[in-house]
């Protein structure tokens, strides 16, 4: 007889056996015990959890000639057909194959037949979220009211692909990805069966591979054995499974607290000359960020939170001592923000590069915010880490901050601290050009509704991407300029962005989301910023050319009037164009 693999041989067999599951094993065993056992069941959750194991233990509890307290007794014929594969009444069905009308249709003119041994016809479906939407419908009826003697069990790791028409027919059973104490100790119980010698480290890593699944912890099991033998090291693990030792990324979170870049950097092109996956590096680089802010968050209680070993998390509560929450918190989201575009790239190993370059000069950054709350003091604007990577923004009643599209729409994250600029000099009738002969104006947000709409476009882009992604990517480059009298005025960044957003199937669609969001009708209209040209046209709008003698600009009267406006200039090196008053003295 040929060996079986350790996810076959350590199936288990009785509810008892089953780890990890064990508010599913008391709610079957209870169900059998008061005999109200229902005709229909749903059993969801990640794979490798136990859900088709559950099924076929169920299906044997209930059948067994000698059930003891929901027990299957796992002796008797029927129990040992069912372990067998032989059992007549126990029908499992792959649903990536039978998954049609027709299928369902063959099925509803057998489930009329009696079993030939036991108590119940018991038909597992594996996968059922494979099964067609026409073939659903076709099963409603005999899934709500089926022979007295039919159970039907479907799992699925996908249940939001069932109609709700079926979930609300079956109970359902929701199985939970293991725990990492909960993988290893079943390791080791097999190891240990198995007479394997293997370290708990070496189980804590092959444990973490498997990200919650036994049957994947047990299937790694077997390779590293395959390549190593019973004596198992952890360089063994690390070379047949390709990981990445935690000590990697704790060098980079100590190159981040250190602002060593070229440490970073170093670290960084070992691991790509090591020929590591950049995704698999990536994925455990952001998960040793969440366990820096974990850390951060909770020092004490640290160990309970993260599923590292005691002396790494020692090092990730030392190193969250020495950085800001800010800094933990901004480096999360530039990971998460970046994961797209490595997965994307052309050219991955540059993306991650100047992630980790931006990780280690992140506590270098500051928003424009905050320099503005500084400007006008005496002592230095000193940077520290930005509030947040995504959206610095100045306020209303402050200087706008100059804007520019970056690849996804979004304004530049962060803005590193000047070095001290010279003040530029001004002379009264100095002729200059306008500044709106430069660059587009900056909209202030007097409209709260435009505010409001501002706070939610994030949340309007998803409901539009849900319905039309093309449309999603073309918005995301759009920004709301005004509202006035029930039209929505939206600056598009170029012409074809213009052009989509004057198409009407989507000019229709985004004015029907924005209805729901703001509970009133508005009508939508696309413009380009001054200067753009338009594609239907490509020429650029006239304009009526300036006088280049400018009225005389009293600057010390300016630096008197508005404190801002020359708190601004002395920061930024900046010289008056042109003086516009939305109220101008009387």
């Amino acid at each position: 007889m040929s060996p079986q693999v350790t996810a076959l041989k350590w199936r288990p067999q009785v509810f008892a056996d089953m780890v990890g599951q064990e508010h599913i094993s008391r709610s079957l065993q209870n169900a059998m015990k008061a005999n109200r056992v229902a005709h229909a069941y749903i059993f969801a959750g990640p794979r490798g959890v136990g859900k088709t194991t559950t099924a076929r233990i169920f299906a044997k509890a209930l059948n067994c000639r000698n059930l003891k307290d929901g027990e299957p007794c796992n002796t008797c014929d029927l129990c040992q057909d069912v372990n067998n594969g032989s059992s007549m009444d126990v029908i499992e069905i792959d649903s990536a194959s039978f998954n049609g009308v027709d299928d369902i249709r063959s099925l509803q003119e057998t489930v009329a037949t009696a079993p030939s041994k036991g108590k119940y016809k018991v038909y597992i479906f594996d996968e059922a979220h494979r099964i067609t939407k026409q073939a659903f419908d076709a099963f409603l009826k005999t899934l709500e009211e089926p022979p007295a003697h039919v159970i039907f069990i479907l799992a699925s790791t996908e249940i939001h692909q069932f109609p709700a028409t079926v979930q609300s027919r079956c109970q359902r059973f929701e199985f939970r990805a293991m725990g990492i104490d909960t993988l290893t100790k079943q390791l080791r119980r097999i190891t240990d069966a198995e007479g394997i010698q293997i370290d708990d480290k070496g189980l804590y890593q092959i444990a973490r591979a498997a990200r919650g699944s036994m049957r994947d912890s047990q299937r790694t099991l077997d390779q590293v054995v395959a390549f190593a033998g019973k004596e198992v090291k952890a360089e063994d693990i690390r070379v047949a499974l390709g990981t990445i030792e935690e000590e990697v990324f704790l060098k980079l979170i100590e190159a981040a607290v250190n602002q060593d870049a070229p440490s970073a950097l170093t670290v960084t092109k070992a691991v790509i000359d090591g020929g590591k996956d950049l995704e698999h590096f990536y994925a455990g680089l952001l998960e040793t960020f969440r366990h820096l802010a974990v850390a951060k968050a909770y020092p004490a209680s640290a160990a309970q939170f993260i599923s590292l070993s005691g002396e790494d998390v020692e090092k990730l509560v030392k190193f969250s001592a020495q950085m800001e929450e800010a800094q933990i918190l901004s480096s999360l989201r530039l990971l998460i923000e970046q994961e797209w575009a490595l997965r994307h790239s052309n050219n991955p190993q540059i993306v991650l590069e100047t992630v980790v370059l931006e990780l280690a000069h992140l506590k270098q950054l500051t928003s424009v915010g905050d320099l503005l709350k500084q400007v006008g003091s005496s002592s230095p604007v000193m940077p520290r880490p930005a509030s947040s990577p995504a959206y610095a923004k100045a306020s209303a009643d402050k200087l706008p901050a100059p804007r520019s599209f970056s690849a996804e729409g979004a304004p530049s994250p962060a803005y590193s601290a000047p070095s001290a600029p010279k003040p530029v000099v001004v002379m009264e009738g100095e002729p200059v050009l306008a500044v709106d002969e430069i660059e587009e104006p900056v909209e202030t947000e007097s409209s709260p509704e435009l505010a409001k709409l501002k706070s939610q476009w994030q949340e309007l882009l998803e409901k539009v991407g849900a319905k039309k992604a093309a449309l999603k990517g073309v918005l995301v480059d759009t920004r709301p300029k005004t509202i006035d009298e029930g039209t929505l005025v939206l600056l598009c960044k170029g012409p074809f962005h213009y052009e989509q957003m004057t198409k009407s199937e989507n000019k229709v669609l985004v004015e029907g989301i924005l209805e729901e969001m703001l509970g009133r009708k508005l009508n939508l209209v696309a413009v380009l910023p001054e200067g753009a040209k338009n594609a239907s046209t490509d020429k650029a709008p006239v304009r009526t050319p300036k006088s280049m003698s400018a009225p005389k600009v009293d600057v010390k009267e300016i630096e008197k009037d508005e404190p801002v406006v020359a708190a601004a200039m002395k920061l930024f090196g900046a010289k008056v164009v042109e003086v516009k008053r939305n109220n101008p003295p009387k």
